[in-house]
């Protein structure tokens, strides 16, 4: 049996749709699998059983999206998984000949479906996509299949015998989705004397701010390694695997390690997404927000204190 499955376009919903693609691995032991994803994503299924990937250039023009029909056709699959909700994404699923297409039905898509749902909103986004698969399979399976991430070591950085806490605090331009550059140097300054090794992490964007922070933090005489904006997917889930703590504002970084089994801290803002319903299911996680009375909740990751950020970290590290 071969099957294939667009993902989502994201890191964090691709990683929360790990637990439906092991329904499908439990139910179809022997298919073949083929990954439609960002380029981005493809790391996420680092020794999951994959057997073809094809990198979804899709969103950049509309010759890059009859390429991706034409690898998509290269192969015959008897069921195609759109875990992602466009028009285009079914589209392309039923120019290919697919045998059987299953999907939300969303943009008025149904028509191209041969399975289909009504998206529930108020379903966690690991569930969202979970019930999809064994609403298909007649509700066969009852529990979540763990979701996990694969690592390998790192070389990137080093540990001491001091722990190894890493942070991803953001760039200027990513606005209510940063924690405020103020605020991370008050944060770095109550932490330069504390017995910890200091990882700077995030993408390229961050790069600038984590400049910043690393010069101040080697003003004070702390040591610390900035690689943001250095390192592939892959190596930046093995750099966070091999973390004894993360702080971060980014929900991407949080879902890979909360599937790495790494203790972190996230600093909640307003995102993109309800954050119960992307809220990972695990117990080692810890959340700070900032309850006010302002209308715009658009600064709320604004008014979470340094101290307090601090005093979660010196606590999650005893």
């Amino acid at each position: 049996m071969n099957i294939i499955i667009k993902t989502p376009n994201f890191i964090g919903d691709t990683i929360m749709s790990l637990s439906a693609f092991e329904l499908l691995k439990m139910e179809y032991p022997r298919a073949n699998f083929t990954i439609v994803a960002q380029a981005s994503c493809i790391d996420i299924f680092r020794g999951k059983g994959v057997d073809k990937f094809i990198i979804d250039k899709s969103r950049v023009s509309d010759k890059n999206r009859l390429k991706l029909l034409k690898d998509i056709r290269e192969d015959s699959y008897d069921l195609g998984v759109l875990f992602h909700n466009t028009f285009i994404d079914a589209l392309l699923f039923k120019l290919s000949n697919i045998d059987t297409i299953i999907g939300y039905n969303k943009e008025s898509r149904k028509i191209l479906l041969d399975f289909s749902l009504k998206i529930d909103r108020n379903r966690h986004y690991i569930n969202h996509y979970a019930f999809l698969i064994n609403s298909f399979l007649d509700n066969k399976y009852k529990s979540l299949p763990p979701l996990k991430l694969n690592y390998n070591n790192t070389l990137l950085i080093k540990k001491d015998k001091k722990p190894l806490v890493g942070f991803v605090l953001g760039g200027d331009n990513k606005g209510n989705r940063s924690y405020p550059k103020l605020l991370s140097l008050e944060l770095l300054e109550l932490l330069k004397d504390e017995n910890i090794d200091i990882v700077l992490l995030g993408d390229k964007d961050d790069n600038k701010n984590n400049k910043i922070y690393q010069e101040y933090l080697k003003a004070s005489k702390k040591s610390s390694t900035n690689l943001s904006g250095a390192t592939t997917i892959a190596e930046f889930i093995d750099v966070i695997a091999y973390l004894d703590l993360l702080v971060t504002i980014d929900t991407s970084a949080m879902h890979i390690a909360s599937a790495t089994n790494t203790k972190f801290i996230t600093l909640v803002g307003k995102g993109t997404s309800i954050f119960e319903s992307v809220k990972p299911k695990v117990d080692f996680g810890i959340y700070i927000y900032k309850d006010n009375l302002e209308i715009d909740d658009r600064g709320a990751i604004s008014n979470i204190e340094p101290e307090r950020v601090k005093k979660a970290i010196l606590e999650s590290l005893k």
